[in-house]
C-alpha cells in the first residue's frame, strides 16, 4: 500500500536506528521501506541496516555504488517502489508511531494528492527545541503560502505514486529540489495539504544550522518564487545563472551569521530568556538584509496560511 523513501549517507548510528526503528514501529504495518544508502564506503551503514532487513522482509536495502546525491538517489528510490503512496523519511527524523496511519487516512478521506504535517524539532540528544504550531491544510491557502516558501515539511510527505511518475520525481534544482517539486505538483493542478497534527521529530543539528550553502539555498528559493507566481515552472538552467550572479562570499557569510542568531532566539524564546532574545533580535537586525528577506517570506507565509 504504501512504499517509504529513505536516502541515507554519514548519519550517525544512533540517528539511523531511531529513524529506522520509528517507522518498523508504526501502527500502520501494510508497507515496504525502500533504503539507498549514497555512499557505498560505509561499512556502519551498511552494517546496520542489514542487520535490520535480516528481522524484517519490509525493508529493501540498496547501495549505490558511487556517491550520486540525494537528488538522484531519490530518484533511483521511486522506480523501485511499488506501493499506491509513498511517504518520505529522513534518516536522522523520528516518525511519530502513528504518522502512517492518521496521514493516510486523512489523504483518503479528503481525496488529496499530496500531504505533509507539522514538524516537532529536535537536537542531537533529542530534546524539543520546539514545535510548529500550526501549518494550513486547505489547498487553495497553500497554493497562496508557497509564493513566500515551502510549507509542506519534505520529510513529512506522503502521496500518490501517481503524483511522482506524472511529474517525473525530482528534478536537479539545487539545494531546493522538494520545494521545486511542490511548485511543479501544484502547477499540475494536484491537490496538497497538510495534516494538522505532529506527525514526526525533524531533527536540528549543528551542521543543520551552519551548512555554507544557505545563502544560496535561499538564493535559489527566491528564483523558482518568481518564476511560481507567474505561473511558470522554473528552468533549472536560468535558475543556475541566476544563483551565479547574486552569490556574493560576504553576503554569504552575513547570512550563515544571521541563521545562527535566529535560531539561538529560537531557543531563548522556547526558554522564556527575555534579555537575550532581545539583544540577539537587535544584532539580527544589521546583520543580513537578505535573512531579513527570509523572515518577512516566513511572516508572510504564515499569515497565507
Amino acid at each position: 500500500m504504501i512504499s517509504i523513501l529513505m536516502s541515507t549517507y554519514k548519519e550517525e548510528e544512533s540517528l539511523l536506528r531511531q529513524a529506522i526503528e520509528s517507522i518498523l514501529n508504526q501502527t500502520y504495518t501494510d508497507f515496504e521501506y525502500i533504503i539507498i544508502l549514497d555512499d557505498p564506503d560505509n561499512e556502519m551503514h551498511k552494517r546496520v541496516i542489514r542487520e535490520y532487513a535480516s528481522k524484517d522482509h519490509r525493508i529493501q536495502f540498496y547501495i549505490n555504488e558511487k556517491n550520486m546525491g540525494l537528488t538522484d538517489s531519490l530518484n533511483r528510490g521511486l522506480s523501485l517502489c511499488h506501493g499506491d503512496y509513498i511517504a518520505r523519511m529522513d534518516a536522522d527524523d523520528i516518525s511519530l508511531p502513528d504518522r502512517l496511519e492518521r496521514q493516510l487516512n486523512y489523504l483518503e478521506k479528503n481525496d488529496f494528492d499530496l500531504i505533509g504535517g507539522i514538524t516537532e524539532m529536535i537536537n542531537e540528544d533529542g530534546t524539543l527545541l520546539y514545535s510548529i504550531k500550526s501549518v494550513p491544510t486547505k489547498p487553495e491557502k497553500i497554493n497562496k503560502a508557497l509564493c513566500y516558501g515551502q510549507c509542506i515539511a519534505h520529510p513529512t510527505w506522503l502521496g500518490k505514486k501517481v503524483v511522482f511518475d506524472c511529474l517525473d520525481g525530482y528534478r536537479k534544482m539545487p539545494l531546493c529540489e522538494d520545494y521545486d517539486f511542490t511548485l511543479r505538483a501544484v502547477l499540475n493542478g494536484f491537490k496538497i495539504s497538510n495534516l494538522n497534527e505532529p506527525v514526526l521529530k525533524y531533527r536540528m543539528t549543528a551542521n543543520s544550522v551552519s551548512r555554507s550553502n544557505l545563502f544560496e539555498q535561499y538564493l535559489y528559493m527566491s528564483y523558482i518564487t518568481n518564476e511560481y507566481k507567474n505561473k511558470r515552472v522554473a528552468s533549472v538552467d536560468q535558475a543556475y545563472v541566476y544563483v551565479q550572479q547574486h552569490l556574493k562570499d560576504k553576503d554569504s557569510k552575513n547570512y550563515l551569521k544571521a541563521n545562527v542568531i535566529f535560531n539561538r532566539m529560537l531557543q531563548e524564546m522556547s526558554d522564556k530568556q527575555l534579555l537575550s532574545f532581545i539583544k540577539d533580535g537587535f544584532c539580527l537586525l544589521f546583520s543580513s538584509k537578505y535573512y531579513l528577506n527570509k523572515i518577512f517570506r516566513f511572516i508572510m507565509l504564515t499569515i497565507n496560511s
